[in-house]
């Protein structure tokens, strides 16, 4: 208060002597709430410089003027004093209370007037309560701030209010019966848990969509709403009820910090929301915000309240003036929830545009006012809420819609390369079937002239005039020339008959020994070079009902597997055994192995091991071998590692019965 103010006053209660015009007194008359408003007289205290003591006695203090209403003047660092008389002539039987907000007040010191004399210190009982005083100190158990009246039947009583704070100076309050505070703090309670819940399942609901489907747009909404959560935990007078023992402490954290925080996601999530129709000033503007918004969070524990309020208060009227603009854009361009977005961000500017007007005084204070930053915003939040489930609704019909396209240019695709396949498989059973008809072309032609050169053989070998034996010789090695070239021409022909699955069984007993070591003669003849190995732990032959023929292709074929997949200088290994009633033949190698998810495919009709086309042949062998054994009732097993490849063969014995 300015020294002109204060010599006024002091000749004012000099001249007139206590003749100061008084609010009336407030007469508790009926069983139900009474407002203060119009009962209240208030003194700004400047310098801080008065105790309750020279409030009630020095000349000075005694400059009160009545209110008209609830008091209400911004920022400010000074001390506020109010007073109001009251006199009881309906008992309430649940007792009386002093009920004060908002509820984020620093300071609040109740004074009310138990003795005789309102002059005299003494004769009032003292209650501390605030924001910054401890909840169980205070025994706090409402969002209010709650003082007893012990008000004595028809004698009027003084009560005075302390007012210090760091947030907007403003007060108001009533006269309650205990029964209807009660009632009045369960509805507050209540209410404000809702709203409560509502934010904080929406924002766990929002984090595990952007959780499961990553779209940062839903994980901005829910730290947004978590922010929010925590802001109005505090400035709703709920955070003392839930930690009692240190809500004084973060209250102000709460408070600020979040709003500080849901500026800074509400930018994000502007800014990922209205990408598509962002222009570069409009972003770089939104970045200014952002970088602005980051500043005042990491300086909110050195920065004045005023200025916090005022620098969130700007940012808030510029990104939602921003936001409202860039709605109607994308209204215009039938973008998916832009209706939502728009009403959301046009309600939600009425809250500052009412703030405003609070903190001027153009607008007087109450329980609704006070709140009614809360009741837009939760508004806000269930308009961008659906906005966000329709965004996600058609999205997820856009995303059905894709799906169902690309199984239908799946199943396009897929006919297709069906009809590709068939196509290509006609070509080659026709070029296969062109192949076994060359074969038998050619080696029907080979027939003649090899049995003309073998009649001639034989017909030099009754020559008797051989004195050396060097005829003989020659001869018989034309001869068996001739005989491997025959067999040679048999086996292929029998490869490209087998390979159509023609298979046409002869059944007899064969003994496994004789033909494996005849097949291991023959290749020798085919693979000079090769080393092969024998070798049997049996002293007697195992007969086996085949067919002769088909299998010594089997065993040839297995040992020319063998050979061809070897290194050069390398020996393939073959034994013969006997497993109960199982002949086994087990042919093994030292190349390089087959890869596990390729041992059951080496088996299929023309499949080759990627990587081997630097190896002679046609996919067939393998696939012959087991068709073969199959057909015998046998089966085939590959065991390999990086060092070898062993295949196994087992038959059934034939037993005497």
């Amino acid at each position: 208060m300015s020294l002109f103010r204060q010599c006024f006053w002091i000749f004012w209660y000099c001249l007139f002597s206590g003749a100061i015009a008084q609010a009336e007194p407030l007469l508790l008359d009926e069983h139900r709430s009474f407002p203060l408003a119009g009962y209240l007289e208030v003194f700004e205290d400047d310098t801080a410089a008065y105790d309750f003591a020279q409030i009630i006695t020095d000349p000075i203090s005694q400059g009160f003027k009545t209110l008209p209403g609830f008091f209400n003047e911004g920022f400010g660092k000074q001390v506020i004093w109010f007073r109001f008389q009251v006199s009881q002539t309906y008992p309430f039987s649940s007792g009386t209370y002093l009920a004060l907000g908002p509820p984020i007040l620093d300071f609040v010191t109740v004074y009310v007037q138990t003795g005789d004399n309102p002059s005299n210190p003494d004769a009032y009982q003292v209650f501390r309560l605030g924001d910054h005083i401890p909840a169980l100190d205070s025994q706090r158990l409402q969002p209010d701030f709650v003082a007893p009246l012990n008000l004595p039947k028809g004698l009027p009583r003084w009560v005075y209010i302390r007012l210090q704070t760091s947030s907007n100076l403003s007060l108001f309050g009533s006269i309650k019966p205990g029964y209807i505070l009660l009632q009045s703090s369960n509805f507050t309670i209540m209410l404000q848990m809702i709203m409560l819940s509502v934010y904080l399942l929406t924002a766990s609901i929002s984090l595990l969509l952007y959780i499961r489907i990553r779209q940062r747009l839903f994980g901005f909404y829910g730290m947004f709403l978590l922010c929010l959560f925590n802001n109005r935990l505090a400035a709703t007078g709920i955070l003392p009820l839930v930690f009692p023992s240190f809500a004084h402490r973060i209250g102000d954290f709460f408070v600020y910090q979040s709003a500080c925080g849901a500026c800074i996601f509400l930018i994000l999530f502007g800014y990922t929301l209205f990408k598509p129709v962002l222009t570069q000033r409009q972003r770089q503007f939104l970045f200014l915000l952002l970088a602005v918004a980051s500043l005042t969070f990491v300086s909110t524990p050195f920065l004045p309240v005023a200025v916090i309020f005022c620098t969130i208060f700007v940012i808030g009227i510029g990104l939602f003036s921003l936001m409202i603009w860039l709605s109607f854009k994308s209204v215009r361009k039938k973008i998916c929830g832009s209706v939502y977005y728009c009403m959301a961000f046009l309600l939600i500017l009425v809250a500052p545009a009412m703030e405003l007007l609070r903190l001027t005084g153009k607008l007087p204070i109450t329980w609704v006012i006070s709140n009614l930053v809360q009741f837009v915003t939760f508004g806000n939040i269930m308009l961008l809420t659906f906005g966000l489930a329709d965004k996600l609704r058609i999205d997820h019909k856009n995303a059905l819609l894709a799906e169902r396209n690309a199984k239908h240019n799946a199943e396009e695709m897929a006919a297709e390369m069906t009809v590709e396949l068939r196509q290509k498989k006609q070509d080659l059973e026709e070029t296969l079937d062109r192949q076994v008809r060359f074969v038998s072309m050619v080696t029907h032609e080979y027939r003649t002239p090899l049995a003309i050169i073998r009649i001639n053989l034989d017909l030099l070998s009754k020559k008797k005039h051989d004195p050396d034996r060097m005829l003989t010789f020659a001869i018989n090695k034309m001869q068996r020339a001739i005989a491997r070239l025959t067999e040679l021409l048999e086996v292929n022909l029998d490869k490209a008959k087998f390979a159509q699955d023609d298979f046409k069984l002869k059944l007899e007993n064969v003994g496994v020994i004789g033909l494996v070591e005849e097949v291991i003669a023959q290749a020798k003849e085919f693979w000079p070079w090769s080393q092969l190995a024998f070798s049997t732990s049996l002293d007697t032959d195992m007969m086996v009902a085949a067919d002769r023929r088909l299998l010594k292709t089997a065993v040839l074929n297995l040992l020319d597997n063998a050979i061809k997949y070897s290194p050069e200088g390398r020996a393939v290994v073959v034994n013969v055994c006997r497993l109960g009633t199982e002949a086994v033949i087990n042919v093994c190698d030292q190349g390089l192995g087959i890869p596990p998810e390729e041992r059951e495919r080496v088996f299929e009709k023309y499949y080759r091991i990627p990587g081997n086309d630097h190896i002679l042949g046609s996919g067939v062998g393998l696939y012959l071998v087991k068709r073969i054994v199959e057909e015998h009732h046998g089966s085939v097993a590959i065991q390999s590692n990086g060092s070898g490849t062993t295949l196994t063969v087992r038959l059934p014995v034939v037993t005497d019965s």
